[in-house]
């Protein structure tokens, strides 16, 4: 089987590589999943698979060499998008397994559908994010509990007025737990999200305040700031 890398994500500091074989099938692998859902190694996985012989089908999981980085090539267990549900559903129930059970729906539920763009909006939405929480814990007019008017302000400015907050847009959308950028339907809404986002890093590191950051990205409608 012909696989290829095509992403790798965070999930709670673990990257997991994402594969896809020429049929556009998803693939995990068995060390990778095992640590995602809160074993200590990929042992606890696979003693679950002993357990449950079936997860071993074509299914729900394959064999194949897979280069290391030692530059060698190891049989290696990949599970297929069924077979992360599968394991997800057998697993010993905890926080862990429960956060990437959402993980699995927001991201590699994206690529299960062929949403390849989208996922990786995601990702750069997420790094651009982090350089906007930055921005906020470094300016001299916010405390950390101020995040919260900036996530408000990109959930107005990203939905073009529709909703107001993200509290707002989750209760609407039924997405209780749902970030902002796990709320966005097009790789166009995220686009924006990351130029608003840049845009407002831009201002803070100018000194702007909140209220003329606002008036700022509302009036003009822009996602291209001042440069310093």
């Amino acid at each position: 089987m012909d696989l290829s890398l095509i992403n790798q994500e965070l999930f709670n500091g673990i990257t997991c590589d994402v594969w896809r074989n020429d049929k556009h099938e998803i693939f995990m692998t068995t060390e990778q999943l095992a640590l995602c859902i809160g074993y200590q190694t990929k042992r606890g996985l696979t003693k679950l698979i002993e357990k449950n012989k079936y997860l071993k089908n074509r299914e729900f999981s394959v064999r194949v060499k897979l280069t290391s980085t030692d530059g060698k090539k190891y049989d290696t267990r990949l599970f297929t998008f069924d077979g992360i549900q599968e394991v997800l559903f057998l697993a010993p129930k905890s926080d862990f397994a429960r956060e990437f059970r959402e993980w699995t729906r927001s991201v590699l539920n994206a690529y299960f559908k062929g949403e390849l763009v989208k996922a990786k909006e995601i990702a750069k939405a997420t790094a651009t994010r982090r350089t906007m929480t930055q921005a906020i814990n470094e300016s001299p007019h916010f405390e950390q509990k101020n995040h919260i008017i900036f996530s408000n302000l990109l959930a107005k400015l990203v939905s073009k007025g529709r909703f107001n907050s993200v509290v707002g847009m989750r209760k609407a959308l039924g997405r209780p737990k749902a970030k902002l950028k796990q709320m966005l339907d097009t790789p166009e809404e995220l686009q924006a999200l990351q130029k608003y986002e840049s845009s407002i890093t831009s201002l803070l590191d100018l000194g702007f305040d909140y209220h003329r950051i606002a008036e700022f990205l509302t009036t003009k409608k822009a996602v291209n700031a001042p440069q310093q």
